[in-house]
């Protein structure tokens, strides 16, 4: 075995990848990612087809977890089922029962708002659990609080616990699709041109705190307080400013003080320890309300669309992991980055803009296109940059400058069937 080829396979033990077909239609490769075995992966992947009323729909998503991943797989677990039931009820109800492309796209907008809702009140009822065990922190004694944190250990860590959720929502039966973002993970779509290079499209904004706009409705929702935001981050303490969970920072501060001080849950949120619980002074700080972008996939069906879903490990690997490459610009947009390696072949000027030689079939016999983006990602058919990913002690290691972070990293890809058959108006 050549040193590549072993240095593949070890990376290769490191990711979660699965392939999934729905029907004829679409044809799904995705993989989770974290090298350093001493860090349990956050992120959670949904691949779900949802039946409504008789038709096909596709739901993918990427949940980014942080501080445990509770609440990422609490999301990934329930969320799809409450959008099915959103959808079936709409159906029965605002669509009444016509469910023809050319009515469901006349309400695509009205669908957008109920998507939003729905995500609203899904984060909603994780505070609202707490509240209903609790619902007065202040009167409550030390051994309560403890008494409680041991009794509903799981209520509590999702609700401390926070994730991004990354969305595309696909009615496969119209080729209609929503796109759904909450943090700083992202919905994109890549299509090709006659010639076959493909353009990426991002869909939804990214909710981080270098958006001047969040920033500025981070502030103005907390005037007179200090340092709200402070290095690009609410308190000093989280880069988003929506995220589903996280409620010390969406619940009355009596709760942090009284009752989430007690969790000990792996990787506890740092505005539960003590040194921090005097910043949160006027929760909420942030919320969950998604951005949602409808997109007609019809008109862009025979430009073979792809859709991509990724957490912002993506994003780190191509633009944030200086240890890789110290010298590769830093302006490279994450989604085209995808996308041209989604191409049957890739211009000599991509390797160049990398800095190494790639091998589109990087997952060989395994034949994931998502593992594949990500080996080229990682550092493609350079062998030496490849292990430096898998060597445990340097990962760990982050005292050296620039250290070799590589942060939890998902990827969902979606193509379809040309061949397919062509929906009714």
């Amino acid at each position: 075995m050549s040193g590549f080829e072993e240095v593949r396979t070890k990376l290769v033990h490191y990711c979660s990848s699965k392939k999934v077909d729905i029907g004829r239609v679409a044809r799904i490769h995705a993989v989770t990612f974290q090298p350093l075995e001493s860090r349990k992966n956050e992120d959670r992947l949904v691949t779900r087809e949802l039946v409504v009323h008789g038709q096909e729909w596709l739901l993918l998503a990427v949940c980014d977890g942080h501080c445990g991943a509770s609440a990422a797989r609490y999301t990934a677990s329930h969320l799809p089922s409450r959008i099915r039931s959103m959808l079936e009820h709409l159906a029965g109800t605002d669509l009444q029962g016509q469910l023809d492309r050319k009515h469901v796209l006349k309400h695509a907008d009205f669908i957008s708002s109920e998507l939003r809702r729905c995500i609203n009140d899904f984060d909603r009822e994780l505070g609202h659990v707490v509240e209903t065990i609790c619902p007065n922190p202040t009167k409550i004694s030390e051994k309560e609080a403890c008494s409680l944190v041991k009794e509903y250990p799981d209520v509590l860590a999702r609700a401390c616990s926070g994730t991004t959720l990354a969305a595309a929502l696909v009615n496969l039966t119209h080729r209609l699709m929503w796109a759904i973002n909450v943090g700083d993970s992202t919905v994109a779509l890549s299509t090709a041109d006659s010639k076959g290079k493909r353009i990426a499209h991002e869909l939804c904004t990214r909710h981080t705190l270098n958006d001047l706009r969040e920033y500025k409705d981070v502030v103005r929702r907390h005037i007179g307080e200090r340092r709200v935001v402070e290095s690009g981050r609410v308190l000093g303490m989280l880069a988003m400013s929506r995220v589903i969970g996280d409620y010390p920072l969406k619940m009355h501060a009596a709760y942090t003080r009284h009752l989430f001080r007690y969790l000990s849950i792996v990787g506890a949120p740092p505005y539960i320890r003590n040194s921090m619980i005097r910043r949160i002074r006027t929760p909420p700080y942030v919320t969950a309300d998604p951005s949602v972008c409808f997109v007609d996939l019809q008109a862009l069906w025979n430009r073979d669309p792809i859709i991509m879903v990724y957490s912002d490990g993506i994003d780190n690997l191509v633009n944030g992991c200086r240890y890789l490459n110290p010298f590769r610009e830093t302006d490279i947009i994450p989604a085209r980055a995808i996308s041209v390696l989604l191409q049957d072949e890739v211009d000599d000027d991509v390797e160049e803009l990398l800095g190494y030689g790639i091998d589109l079939h990087w997952s060989g016999e395994e034949a994931n296109r998502a593992v594949d983006v990500l080996g080229n990602l990682l550092g493609g058919t350079d062998t030496s940059k490849l292990q430096l990913v898998v060597n445990q002690d340097l990962l760990a290691d982050q005292t050296v400058s620039p250290s070799l972070y590589i942060d939890d990293t998902s990827l969902v890809l979606c193509s379809f069937a040309r061949e397919s058959v062509a929906v009714s108006s």
